[in-house]
């Protein structure tokens, strides 16, 4: 990194906490519960266009080779995630941009950051720029009114992906609202994957992850709390584990006050989880996502008109797969399962 801080001049320099080293990237596959669909597909888009250029070097993968794609969905289903553990595998170093970095009050500073983002990711090449909250940058020219810095900044972009081919460059964008994204984005991200809400049985293996390295009570059922959290997404999973296990602490510390004149008293080693912590939890800590949200009705309607495997077609797609049972929660879901 010493080193190539010395490489980078002042804009470049600006984007350098956004650089991830992928031996630092604590989050593989295996710690992200996503479709073996959605995983292969991420890792034939990127990774191999990253660790095989070769195959990239003739034919029509020559021609057309693959520059970036969309990931895309309700919040807080793992977009973020699954690009980390995209870089991971493929050993690419990652460029996380906002737009905040991209921004700026001075005329003509955002063309020159959207440069850097490019020069720098050539330099950290096999890199993946990762775009977050991609509408934020991306926004559609046709909405952005007199914003002519916004027009700017979007053309610019574009002037520079058109021209990165021959780089060891991947774009990477996710967003919750697909469809306000610039069109002439869109066409430069041919693939666009769905990550869509949990269902049950997803719901158990997210939660199986996130509580790997706690000790559970007997009576804990895992699965029964996967049927308790219809519509909750994987960040709210994270976030009911994290108020169970905060609950046991609290009971914990409030009971060895109440010991605090018995000598003999020690608190276990290790914390154990019950019913009553995630029945606490889950009185805490709701669905983030409801059916009424009208940003689900504009990415189900961008879903269908845009997605790979498209929502209409007979196919589980790059969400979470189908079927509850005992609780109708496809309403929430943006792909809906097909007619019998």
């Amino acid at each position: 990194m010493e080193r190539l801080k010395k490489q980078c001049n002042a804009h470049e320099a600006k984007l350098l906490a956004g650089v991830v080293d992928p031996q630092n990237i604590k989050v593989g596959f295996e710690q992200v519960h996503a479709p073996t669909e959605t995983i292969e597909s991420l890792k034939t888009l990127t990774s191999l266009s990253l660790t095989r250029p070769d195959a990239f070097q003739y034919g029509i993968l020559a021609q057309d080779r693959l520059t970036g794609l969309m990931l895309y969905g309700p919040p807080g289903t793992g977009k973020t995630l699954l690009a980390k553990a995209v870089a991971k595998e493929c050993k690419a170093a990652v460029l996380e941009v906002s737009g905040a970095q991209i921004y700026d009050k001075y005329v003509g500073e955002g063309e020159k950051m959207v440069k850097a983002v490019f020069s720098l990711a050539k330099k950290l090449s096999p890199c993946i720029v990762f775009i977050d909250e991609a509408d934020a940058i991306f926004g559609s020219r046709s909405n952005a009114g007199n914003r002519n810095t916004h027009r700017e900044i979007i053309n610019q972009f574009l002037r520079e992906w058109d021209g990165m081919d021959l780089h060891n460059v991947f774009i990477m964008v996710a967003t919750n609202r697909p469809f306000d994204v610039d069109d002439a984005v869109l066409r430069r991200l041919p693939r666009r994957l769905l990550v869509d809400l949990p269902v049950a049985k997803d719901r158990e293996s997210i939660l199986r992850i996130h509580l790997r390295d706690e000790q559970l009570d007997p009576a804990v059922s895992v699965g029964e709390m996967a049927e308790k959290t219809a519509f909750y997404s994987g960040s709210d999973l994270k976030n009911l584990c994290v108020a169970a296990a905060l609950a046991c602490v609290r009971e914990e510390s409030e009971l060895a006050a109440s010991k605090s004149n018995d000598p003999e008293f020690k608190l276990p080693e290790k914390r154990t989880l019950a019913p009553r912590h995630f029945d606490k939890a889950i009185k805490e800590i709701s669905a983030s996502i409801s059916e009424d949200m009208s940003s689900l009705t504009a990415i189900r309607k961008f879903d269908e008109q845009y997605g790979d495997g498209r929502g209409k077609k007979k196919k589980a797609g790059y969400g979470f797969g189908l079927g509850d049972a005992g609780v109708d929660e496809m309403s929430v879901r943006v792909r809906q399962p097909p007619p019998p």
